[in-house]
């Protein structure tokens, strides 16, 4: 097998850091996830010091924010991270739509249906034929534990 598509399959993120996961014996994956929060905490820092309220507005921080998490899921995840930017499209749509007495459940019943029909697929139709990185996992929990805090 050829090493380029042998790197492949092991991530659908970027492959960058191919030569480290060889060298440390840890999957590529798992390698890109520390180094986005590697990174991540050196950008708080810099978001902190730099873009402080203070100086800059919060179109401007939001904006930064906004290009850093993109950028961060897009390099972990790779075309996964669809999932991820179309469940956020989906819940901002009902957050504009629906009245404030309901939105948390539409929301929370528009991101667990997605999740779960996600969920359900790759593991009945494609019979975790694809790879299995596991985006449901995190952000279901991630959804609870919001929902959870919400309601108590």
């Amino acid at each position: 097998m050829d090493p380029k598509s042998e790197i492949l399959l092991q991530t659908t993120g970027c492959t960058w850091l191919s030569p480290i996961s060889k060298f440390l014996g840890v999957p590529l994956d798992q390698v890109n996830f520390i180094m986005c929060q590697m990174f991540g905490l050196a950008a708080a820092f810099w978001f902190r010091l730099c873009l402080s309220p203070q100086r800059v507005g919060p179109a401007v921080r939001h904006a930064v924010a906004s290009f850093l998490g993109s950028f961060f899921v897009i390099f972990c995840f790779g075309w996964y991270s669809l999932h991820v930017f179309v469940l956020t499209f989906i819940c901002y749509i009902i957050l504009h739509r629906a009245s404030v007495r309901t939105v948390h459940w539409y929301t929370m019943i528009a991101a667990m249906g997605y999740l779960t029909v996600c969920q359900v697929s790759r593991v009945f139709i494609f019979n975790y034929g694809i790879l299995a990185t596991d985006f449901s996992g995190w952000v279901s929990k991630w959804w609870r534990h919001l929902f959870s805090t919400i309601w108590w």
